[in-house]
């Protein structure tokens, strides 16, 4: 008899313990769960140091436009292999001197886009300039000039002069 009650109560354990680690495992938050990590503007705006109105400010403007922008990256439909390419251009690029359009030009030459991704890359653009405009909104001078969020951008100067 006792050595019933010792395999009884081993059992006891083992399903006790077996189904206490099923339930600990439902607590852990689940990978797909668990937060992305910051990438793109959002990250570096976020290495700033900045108020907590600051951060509820970036947090609204990332919730505003993060999964559009997500989307939009995801439309371009660039490979871990197209990034790379694309990544080595620019290198060489840079390294050749090259800046702005030649730049451009260089990279599309070595690793060329289909007219979607051109598109979609173009649309994806478009949403960076709204973001940075909402966060150039958000953030002091200095915390601007640290992101390069002050610079002008090519051609501003020819589009004022034709409105005068």
């Amino acid at each position: 008899m006792s050595r019933c009650h010792t395999l009884l109560m081993f059992a006891l354990v083992a399903v006790l313990s077996v189904g206490t680690a099923l339930g600990a495992d439902d607590a852990k938050p689940k990978k797909k769960e668990a937060k992305a990590p910051q990438r793109g503007i959002f990250a570096q705006v976020m290495k700033l140091d900045l108020s907590a109105e600051q951060k509820e400010k970036v947090t609204a403007i990332q919730k505003e436009f993060g999964p559009k922008l997500a989307e939009l990256t995801k439309a371009v439909g660039l490979t871990k292999e197209d990034r790379e390419a694309r990544m080595a251009a620019m290198k060489e690029a840079k390294e050749k001197g090259l800046k702005g359009k030649e730049m451009q030009e260089y990279v599309s030459a070595k690793a060329p886009l289909t007219d979607e991704q051109k598109a979609a890359q173009k649309a994806v653009a478009e949403l960076n300039g709204k973001i940075r405009e909402k966060l150039a909104g958000v953030l002091t001078d200095e915390q601007k000039e640290k992101l390069g969020l002050n610079k002008k951008k090519p051609g501003a100067n020819k589009k004022k002069n034709k409105a005068e």
